[in-house]
């Protein structure tokens, strides 16, 4: 279980940092061979299995919170302010230290022009679905366009996120258009907003000595993404 060994540091700190505003929450580093158990099988669980033995890094974690009378369309409304990404920290394996991953967030009106506008307000209803293109600029691949995919139904969201563009450690290329993607599951329930992530990975070839830092890199953002999401739903 080399992965599990490599990322316990990360894996504990997250399970105390989410331990004062979660009823529930569990998070799995997978190895090669495991399979994901902590989705439910409904459409997004199945899509998710499918693709996982794809990706040789995978994360996936589930959490449980108070719903607190809050509706689909304000938890749509955390989901889709990009600019609140801006300031999202991570715990850095090199510095060992919580320290700032996404130093600047914000939407993009095209993933190739880029250029920045106001954060989407959907109101309500919700529509069937919307894609949002945010650029996030992180400690360490810089400036890069994401896709936000959202669909929305009945007491349910569901977010994807993928990478529009190569990103680079340094001046490596580490990961290709479209290899890092992240889906975000989130059920609500008379009480409660039940969630669930499923992070993947395929990396570049990489030279031996860059593998582990890349990897590190990848887990970190997916754990940040992932704790973009409980502030906002906590601190609303």
């Amino acid at each position: 279980m080399k992965y599990m060994r490599r990322f316990l540091p990360l894996i504990l700190l997250t399970c105390l940092a989410f331990s004062a505003t979660a009823g529930e929450k569990t998070t799995r580093i997978l190895d090669k061979d495991d399979d994901l158990t902590l989705y439910p099988m409904n459409h997004t669980g199945k899509y998710a299995a499918s693709i996982a033995p794809s990706y040789p890094v995978r994360v996936e974690c589930k959490a449980t919170y108070a719903r607190n009378g809050k509706s689909a369309a304000e938890i749509a409304e955390i989901l889709t302010g990009i600019s609140t990404i801006k300031g999202t920290q991570y715990y850095s394996q090199s510095k060992k230290e919580v320290t700032t991953l996404f130093t600047d967030a914000c939407t993009v009106d095209h993933p190739r022009h880029a250029n920045r506008i106001d954060d989407h307000h959907l109101g309500s209803p919700l529509p069937m679905g919307i894609d949002i293109y945010g650029m996030l600029e992180d400690s360490r691949f810089k400036d890069n366009v994401y896709q936000f995919s959202y669909l929305f139904d009945e007491n349910h969201i569901t977010l994807k996120i993928t990478n529009m563009d190569t990103l680079k450690y340094g001046i490596i290329k580490a990961i290709d258009i479209h290899c890092f993607l992240f889906i975000l599951d989130i059920a609500l329930t008379d009480d409660e907003i039940q969630v669930y992530n499923a992070g993947f990975c395929k990396p570049a070839v990489l030279p031996s000595f860059m593998e582990k830092r890349v990897n590190n890199a990848i887990t970190n953002r997916m754990d940040a993404l992932f704790g973009w999401f409980e502030k906002g739903i906590t601190e609303r």
